[in-house]
C-alpha cells in the first residue's frame, strides 16, 4: 500500500470518526462522500471511503431511505438501522449529522 494511500485513509478516517462518533443508523453513501470531504465519486475516493467506513464499523447495504431503495452505510442493531442519518450544515456552516426517526 503506497504511503499516500495510507495517509489519505487516515485523514478520511479521522474526519469521519469525528463527525459520526457513536452514531448508529443508516447514512446514504452520497452523504458519506460529502462527510469525507469529497466533491464527487471516483474510484480512489470510493475505495478510501469504503475502507474507512468498514474500519469504523459500518456495513454497506441497500436499504430503504425515505421509501426508496438506496445504497447506504449502516451500523447498529436491526432496530437502530431504521434511524435515518442526514447531513446538514450547522450554525457555523460546518457539516453535522442529524438523526431522523423513520
Amino acid at each position: 500500500m503506497p504511503a499516500s494511500y495510507a495517509d489519505d485513509l487516515l485523514a478520511v478516517m479521522d474526519r469521519l470518526r469525528s463527525l459520526l462518533s457513536e452514531a448508529s443508523g443508516k447514512l446514504r453513501v452520497s452523504d458519506a462522500l460529502v462527510l469525507a470531504g469529497f466533491a464527487g465519486p471516483s474510484f480512489h475516493r470510493s475505495r478510501l471511503l469504503t475502507r474507512a467506513m468498514r474500519d469504523l464499523g459500518w456495513d454497506r447495504a441497500r436499504l430503504r431511505f425515505d421509501g426508496t431503495l438506496s445504497y447506504v452505510y449502516a451500523r447498529g442493531s436491526l432496530l437502530e438501522r431504521e434511524v435515518l442519518l442526514v447531513v446538514a450544515r450547522g450554525d457555523d456552516n460546518q457539516f453535522v449529522v442529524k438523526r431522523r426517526e423513520p
